[in-house]
């Protein structure tokens, strides 16, 4: 691996990390309260024209492709919990 490797692998883990502690949070507590489910959906679609324009320029760079798609993961998966744990 080249210092460039590392530096991509240090901003997907770091990138996708603020997510995480949201997702524990809202199943932890079972709220959704007070989370913009605007700002995940846009993060979403963000998300899918990340890898549209990776694919259209034919990068060849592994980690654009991994941090994209467990971004959208991660952005789905909000989405979701911010449904499933309204508040009624």
């Amino acid at each position: 691996m080249t210092i460039h490797d590392y530096y991509g692998l240090i901003f997907t883990v770091l990138f996708n990390t603020g997510p995480v502690f949201q997702i524990y949070d809202i199943v932890r507590h079972k709220s959704s309260y007070n989370v913009n489910i605007v700002t995940w959906a846009c993060g979403v679609i963000g998300q899918i024209f990340v890898l549209i324009y990776l694919y259209q320029l034919k990068n060849n760079g592994i980690f654009n492709y991994i941090n994209s798609i467990i971004g959208l993961i991660l952005n789905l998966t909000m989405v979701v919990l911010i449904i499933v744990y309204r508040p009624k």
